[in-house]
């Protein structure tokens, strides 16, 4: 630490003294509070929706899957055989069972 002689501490001590406590304007304690209950708020009501809606997505899209591949069986059925050998002739190819 530096020496500092009698006469300086003095000066430093007196300007310290001087110092005014600087105060915050009119109500920005309780804005303040407010601004951050609100924000608790929003995140409170925010979390538990959303592993909700991820779960009612998710059971919506395998319901929809299902519907999909149970349709798309039904079609495969009806196909009659000179369709599928049709087909596969537009291709140059040919149907073994």
């Amino acid at each position: 630490m530096k020496n500092m002689s009698n006469e300086q501490f003095e000066h430093e001590m007196n300007i310290i003294s001087n110092l005014k406590e600087v105060g915050t304007p009119n109500f920005f304690y309780t804005r303040l509070k407010a601004r951050m209950e609100k924000e608790k708020l929003s995140n409170e009501l925010a979390y538990p929706l959303k592993p909700i809606l991820v779960i009612c997505a998710l059971t919506l899209f395998l319901f929809m899957n299902s519907l999909l591949l149970k349709s798309d069986s039904n079609i495969v059925n009806t196909n009659s055989s000179q369709e599928m050998e049709a087909f596969a002739a537009s291709y140059d190819q040919t149907i073994s069972n």
